[in-house]
């Protein structure tokens, strides 16, 4: 009971937290990354930001061009935040120029420039848990920059209350946005993307998945066709709903990567939440998912924070990942790739393969 009561009074002082804002440059940036978005987040009516937490029946198509700052550090991910804490663009992201509520001709006019320019290429981010409008796009930009993301960035923002209380309202979200991520692929096939490379962090990824289910069950190919992938970061679904996904989905998509911790603090609550013993983001017996063609990547080593983002916020696990030649192993399930990928373990039963990250020095 005491350790109960004191998870429960830590998740109230992180509520009151501060959230990301946007807040934008006194001047253009032509450094500055575009994010294309789509979302279902209606405009916030008390704080006058124009994506909020409540939800929108319609898709809402905007463009950020996000400038990242000059004094950062890999992995460093700072931004403005509410509470009239001061912006500094030399160590914050921040906005250069928006164009919110765009109409879907003009949308797709400028996405289809973006794509023909990147060969068709084409980056979704599906944010998790827990997050603000500007949280979801500001990580987008910061791992747009860490691994030099190839192609255009569109970043699919579903309405989370962004409060870490707010877990029941969150998985209704993730729900209620199905029918908007659906749309905003079918925007992007429409403007010529070839190659999509889907990734989701969190309840993000059950998200994800519930699309490519019911986008399989109505034999809508034209979706799977253009996917180049998909990533599964930390993915907070249960090991027997993703089964269920999996399975109706048929082949998954190649390569279809999961990063797993079971050091994560995040999914071991909500496992507890949930009655079970863990969530697919912290697995650690690969013979239950063993008939699906799927490269498991145990992160655990690279531990930081609450453990439920390590793919992004450890330093040492990007310089891995992104050395020349390995992200493209891990996701590939290369294991050829293994010498370069430190003392890597490498596992395979079945149709899936385990690969377990350790630090290049060992330590």
């Amino acid at each position: 009971m005491g350790r109960l009561l004191v998870v429960l009074f830590l998740i109230t002082l992180s509520a009151c937290a501060p959230r990301g804002r946007l807040a934008y440059l006194d001047h253009p940036d032509p450094q500055a990354r575009a994010i294309f978005v789509g979302s279902t987040r209606a405009p916030d009516p008390v704080t006058g930001q124009p994506f909020g937490f409540e939800r929108s029946p319609e898709l809402r198509l905007a463009r950020f061009d996000v400038a990242t700052p000059p004094d950062r550090q890999t992995a460093q991910i700072d931004y403005p935040t509410t509470g009239g804490t001061p912006t500094d663009p030399k160590t914050q992201f921040m906005i250069s120029q928006a164009q919110i509520d765009l109409p879907r001709a003009q949308f797709q006019s400028e996405l289809r420039t973006a794509l023909r320019q990147n060969k068709g290429e084409a980056v979704v981010f599906v944010h998790g848990f827990n997050n603000s409008f500007a949280e979801g796009l500001y990580r987008m930009a910061q791992m747009g920059e860490d691994f030099d993301l190839p192609g255009v960035m569109v970043h699919y923002a579903w309405p989370s209350r962004a409060n870490v209380l707010g877990y029941a309202y969150d998985r209704d979200s993730v729900l209620f946005a199905r029918d908007g991520l659906a749309e905003l692929l079918g925007d992007l096939r429409t403007a010529g993307a070839r190659r999509i490379m889907l990734v989701a962090h969190s309840l993000g990824t059950e998200l994800t998945m519930e699309v490519l289910r019911q986008e399989a069950i109505a034999h809508e190919q034209g979706l799977f066709s253009s996917l180049g992938g998909v990533i599964l970061i930390s993915p907070d679904i249960a090991v027997d709903v993703f089964q269920t996904q999996a399975d109706a989905i048929g082949t998954l998509p190649q390569p279809f990567v999961i990063f797993t911790s079971q050091k994560d603090r995040a999914l071991q609550l909500s496992a507890r939440l949930t009655g079970q013993s863990d969530r697919l983001g912290n697995l650690e017996d690969l013979n239950r998912i063993a008939r699906y063609k799927v490269t498991m990547v145990n992160v655990s080593a690279f531990n930081t924070g609450d453990g439920h983002f390590n793919v992004v916020t450890s330093p040492e696990l990007i310089r891995l990942l992104d050395s020349t030649g390995q992200i493209a192993k891990v996701l590939e399930g290369d294991q050829r790739g293994r010498t370069g990928l430190g003392q890597a373990v490498i596992l395979t039963v079945e149709n899936a393969t385990q690969i377990v990250l350790a630090p290049i020095s060992g330590g």
